[in-house]
C-alpha cells in the first residue's frame, strides 16, 4: 500500500543560507528589501526553499539587480 507523502520542501533561514552560499546576511537583507531575493515569510522571519536557494545561484553574481 502507498501512502501520500505530501511534498513540503526543506526550509532554511538566513543564517544557513549565508553559510551555504558565502554571501554575508546582510547582502540578503538587502536582496529582500530590494525585492530581488525570492524568499518567504512566515510570521517575521524570512525563509527560502531550496529552489529559491537555486534562483539566487542562477543569478550569477548579480547580487543587487544592477
Amino acid at each position: 500500500m502507498e501512502t501520500n507523502k505530501s511534498k513540503i520542501p526543506k526550509i532554511y533561514g538566513l543564517d544557513d543560507v549565508s553559510r551555504m552560499l558565502g554571501i554575508p546576511k546582510g547582502t540578503l537583507y538587502n536582496m529582500k528589501w530590494r525585492g530581488l531575493l525570492p524568499c518567504i515569510k512566515i510570521g517575521k522571519r524570512i525563509k527560502m526553499t531550496e529552489e529559491h536557494i537555486l534562483q539566487v545561484i542562477n543569478m550569477g553574481g548579480n547580487l543587487y539587480g544592477g
